[in-house]
């Protein structure tokens, strides 16, 4: 099979897209199934953090990529089936010369459209997405949650939306390396004992409700500090994004690379994620695999793909959060049940099942096509 996907999403930080495109293509290639895996994409500089950080010109010239010259592309290298891991990956399906998939991993910008855009700009989006998942041939979603979401929301026939969960990288388990840890705690300026929350100033991802937990728990632990890591979402820094809040105890970590993750975890006591919309969720699973638990919404997919293995709060209640975080931070009994619960679960989730079971949908597609 002639497989090509889509490689923009490497070009920037690890994200969950980013994550997802680089562990399908390793795993598809690991299958060893005579498949040839390509991946395209116009050669650029690095993006940085998101999308939104290149230029307009360069948003420009990878529009035209897509449109004109990925088709041609294709068609050179005989590609079978083009999948594109993010939603507005794909160019108009009419000129392509095969087969195409979209992961669609959830409609965040949908749901919560005012949080990105204006609401011009919001209908715009929610248009052309409509039209992407009518024109294409099948669409990958991460979970049932997401799936019972995208149906629900555009009302494509059930057979051509299909789930497959993600995996879990193999790098996240518990450091024990000291040298490792004291290089991540040096780079990073991390305080001896933290809660640890992963998420940016992106909105969804909640963290002024998570500081003002926060502020509760520091009155009675007063050594123990918040650390909130992820770049600057669309650039709007910390001070505005958390403006008002007591930040009295919080640091904010920034970028941290992908090799340092699993050491982050590890030393932190808790986790904190009390995003409000998630179509899957990677962080609470790679806490877990690194032996530490977890405090997580009781909403959309969270509690699909943990289980009983965290505590699930309701993320909008700072008090109910303080109180799981309480009882975490002080019942050793509560800590280490999550801890074996936690691990446990992890190991439910792999990169060559995901890869696996999206290769089956690509010779599923091609089947039904043939006849």
């Amino acid at each position: 099979m002639r497989i090509g996907i889509e490689g923009l999403p490497l070009l920037f930080h690890r994200t969950g897209t980013s994550t997802y495109t680089h562990e399908l293509v390793q795993n598809l290639r690991r299958l060893n199934l005579g498949d040839q895996v390509m991946l395209f994409a116009r050669n650029q500089r690095k993006g940085g953090s998101s999308y939104h950080d290149i230029s307009y010109r360069e948003r420009l010239a990878n529009y035209f990529y897509k449109e004109y010259r990925l088709p041609q592309e294709l068609a050179e290298h005989g590609i079978e089936i083009y999948h594109s891991p993010r939603d507005m990956g794909l160019p108009s399906t009419s000129r392509l010369p095969c087969l195409t998939i979209m992961t669609l991993h959830d409609i965040i910008l949908v749901r919560r459209a005012l949080d990105y855009y204006s609401p011009s700009r919001a209908k715009m989006y929610e248009r052309r997405l409509r039209e992407k998942v009518a024109e294409v041939d099948h669409v990958v979603t991460i979970s049932d949650f997401s799936r019972r979401d995208i149906l629900d929301w555009c009302g494509i026939e059930a057979s051509r939306v299909s789930v497959v969960y993600d995996g879990l990288s193999e790098k996240f388990k518990p450091v024990i390396d000291e040298s490792h840890l004291a290089a991540a705690s040096n780079r990073y300026q991390l305080p001896p004992r933290y809660i640890l929350s992963v998420g940016s100033t992106e909105p969804r991802k909640n963290l002024r409700t998570a500081i003002k937990a926060f502020n509760q728990i520091h009155r009675v632990h007063g050594e123990l500090q918040l650390v909130i890591t992820g770049v600057d979402y669309c650039r709007i820094r910390p001070e505005k994004a958390f403006a008002g809040l007591d930040l009295t105890g919080v640091h904010f970590a920034g970028y941290i690379h992908d090799d340092d993750m699993a050491a982050v975890y590890t030393m932190a006591e808790v986790l904190l994620f009390p995003s409000l919309y998630e179509g899957f969720g990677l962080p609470p699973l790679e806490s877990m695999a690194c032996g530490t638990p977890v405090v997580t919404s009781n909403s959309t997919a969270i509690p699909e793909i943990v289980g009983d293995a965290a505590i699930l709060v309701d993320p909008l209640n700072a008090t109910e959060i303080a109180g799981a975080l309480e009882m975490v931070l002080s019942s050793t009994e509560v800590r280490v049940e999550l801890v074996e619960k936690g691990k446990d679960k992890a190991t439910k989730y792999h990169w060559r099942i995901c890869a696996e079971e999206t290769r089956k949908i690509y010779q599923r597609v091609i089947e039904t096509r043939a006849h």
